[in-house]
C-alpha cells in the first residue's frame, strides 16, 4: 500500500471532536505501529493534524493557516506545546 493511501485512511479515522490515541488507531486500522507513526508524522508535517504524546487531533482550517504562517515566519517565532513563543 502506498504512503498516501495509508495517510488518507488514517486521516479519515480521526473524528472531528475526538482525540484518538495512536494505540487505538493501530487497533482500528490494522496497520503496524511503525506505519501509523510514520503516517501521523507525515500528516503533522503537512499541517493537517497535531500529535501530542499519544493523542492525535485534527487541526481546524484556522489552525492550519496559523501553523503555516508560523512555519514561514522568521526563525525567532516557534510553537512549544501549543503556545506561540518568540525567542529572546
Amino acid at each position: 500500500m502506498k504512503n498516501e493511501d495509508v495517510d488518507w485512511a488514517l486521516y479519515h479515522m480521526i473524528p472531528d471532536n475526538g482525540k484518538p490515541t495512536i494505540t487505538e488507531m493501530v487497533e482500528r486500522s490494522c496497520f503496524s505501529v511503525d506505519e501509523v507513526k510514520a503516517s501521523l508524522a507525515r500528516l503533522e508535517k503537512a499541517g493537517l493534524i497535531y500529535v501530542k504524546g499519544e493523542n492525535v487531533c485534527l487541526l481546524s482550517i484556522n489552525d492550519m493557516f496559523m501553523m503555516n504562517e508560523i512555519r514561514n515566519a522568521p526563525s525567532d517565532i516557534y510553537i512549544e506545546n501549543g503556545v506561540i513563543k518568540v525567542r529572546k
